[in-house]
């Protein structure tokens, strides 16, 4: 069967950073990914969080990774029921590692919702956060529904900086709806031409 992601979408939470002035940024972001469908899937992200501001003692950065799943009812005669995991790796540029790991799963149907929370505290603040998650899933005799999120908190005074590093994206999605457009425009101008 064919597996498909619904959604995987990086959101800028609207706590914003105190005394930001003109500066674009926010002391939270979130990561989240959903998955629907049948079948086994893996998935793997990386994402780098430019930081700003100042960090006054103690300097602490918190993460909450999140899951969630629903999918079929688990039957003893026939391979099914779902199971799914994620983890996370939260690394500054000053050695700090954070990790972090979910696991979710049921042999009946319904909704389960699993969490797990840490911290580290940086000797300062750190100029980048890396973060490498890794999720799997398996659905099996049925549809099902896996989302994950990673919350990540910086301390009073610190914001996360959303350019330069999204400038790149933003570019290729611009490119992108150019192309489309380009494309619409060259069948159009065949289909009228025929």
């Amino acid at each position: 069967m064919v597996q498909s992601f619904v959604r995987v979408t990086i959101c800028v939470m609207v706590f914003l950073a105190p005394g930001g002035g003109l500066t674009t940024g926010a002391s939270a972001v979130t990561l989240s990914y959903e998955y629907s469908g049948t079948g086994n899937l893996s998935f793997q992200s990386d994402t780098t969080l430019n930081i700003g501001g100042t960090c006054s003692s103690p300097c602490v950065i918190s993460a909450l990774m999140s899951i969630e799943g629903t999918g079929p009812a688990f039957n003893p005669s026939i391979p099914s029921g779902w199971a799914t995991g994620a983890s996370a790796t939260v690394t500054d540029n000053l050695g700090d590692i954070l990790s972090l790991a979910v696991n979710n799963g049921n042999f009946t149907s319904g909704t389960k919702h699993e969490t797990f929370f840490g911290f580290f505290r940086p000797s300062g603040l750190p100029s980048t956060l890396d973060i490498s998650t890794l999720s799997f899933a398996s659905i099996l005799d049925g549809a099902g529904t896996i989302s994950y999120s990673l919350d990540i908190s910086l301390p009073s005074g610190a914001y996360v900086t959303p350019l330069p590093a999204a400038l790149p994206l933003f570019a290729i999605a611009l490119g992108a709806l150019g192309l489309l457009q380009w494309r619409r425009k060259r069948k159009s101008a065949r289909l009228a031409g025929d």
